[in-house]
């Protein structure tokens, strides 16, 4: 958040194909950072977006098998999409990698693969640019949705053999790979501090994680008349959240974050003995709306 412009991010679906199974965790990391890092070093100034990215980037460790075929279908997630237009968000980019991850329940071995849609508040982005004269202008709250599927679907599993074992895999893995982009992207300490159940649209029960994460930014400059003001830099908490549950003959998994309270400060200044200057800062972040409208983009997505 220290006003930067962030690197374009190249819209369109991305498929990202390998023959050993971990490879494909360290391809997304790679992207990530390749994306939200300029030649300056500064890596975090787009963290919500990098955080988001990270929805289901490694699902299984690494045993260095080699997988032969590609073979589990590639479907989007469906996402409420008038409620995304109507909100001012914009798709940032749609990732499928197949393989994710292989696992063997008896005589059969089921491959998986995911897709991945994200998403971030561009509006939010606007508003907040504007009030900070541009000094700000990164991702503000962000949103994903990821369906992995699987060969054979998990209704063609006898007797629904391994349906849990996959669903708390996928869980595992996911929450792992959304604290650690949390943490990559600098926030700092990440917490998990909450799990719980989340009802969707179809009225299934989700599994929520709760998260807390702290980002500290640097201080920015503003001009006021003929003065020039410089505001100190400091924290603002942010809310993640991850939920999963199964659907139908594959697994979902949506979340999100946002900043998690407004940011607000006054400034006094004194850049002469007949002037003294004060200049209130507020953002006007609204975290309880931010929550109810990701979870509403959550419980729809199918």
């Amino acid at each position: 958040m220290d006003g930067e412009d962030r690197p374009e991010i190249e819209r369109g679906e991305r498929t990202e194909t390998t023959g050993r199974r971990c490879e494909t965790a360290d391809a997304a990391r790679r992207r990530s950072e390749a994306d939200d890092t300029t030649g300056d070093g500064h890596g975090r100034r787009a963290f919500l977006g990098l955080a988001a990215t990270a929805g289901v980037g490694a699902l299984a460790g690494c045993s260095g098998t080699t997988a032969t075929t590609v073979s589990a279908a590639r479907r989007p997630p469906s996402v409420p999409e008038d409620r995304l237009s109507a909100g001012g968000w914009a798709q940032l980019d749609d990732v499928t990698q197949d393989p994710a991850f292989e696992e063997e329940f008896g005589p059969v071995t089921v491959t998986a693969s995911t897709r991945t849609l994200l998403y971030e508040d561009a509006a939010l982005r606007e508003e907040i640019a504007e009030k900070t004269l541009g000094q700000a202008s990164s991702q503000f709250a962000t949103f994903f949705a990821t369906r992995v599927t699987f060969d054979p679907d998990l209704t063609s599993l006898p007797a629904g053999a391994g349906r849990q074992q996959l669903l708390d895999q996928v869980e595992s893995q996911s929450r792992q790979q959304f604290q650690n982009r949390l943490k990559d992207a600098g926030l700092a300490p990440v917490e998990r501090v909450n799990t719980g159940t989340f009802e969707v649209a179809s009225g299934t029960s989700a599994r929520l994680t709760e998260y807390e994460a702290t980002f500290a930014f640097e201080g920015f400059g503003v001009t006021v008349g003929d003065e020039d003001i410089t505001v100190e830099g400091g924290e603002i908490p942010v809310a993640g959240h991850l939920a999963a549950w199964i659907a139908n003959d594959s697994v979902l998994v949506s979340g999100g974050a946002y900043p998690a309270a407004n940011f607000a400060r006054t400034m006094e200044q004194s850049p002469s003995a007949a002037i003294d200057l004060t200049v209130d800062i507020d953002l006007g972040l609204t975290p309880d709306a931010y929550r109810e409208e990701l979870f509403e983009l959550m419980r729809h997505v199918e």
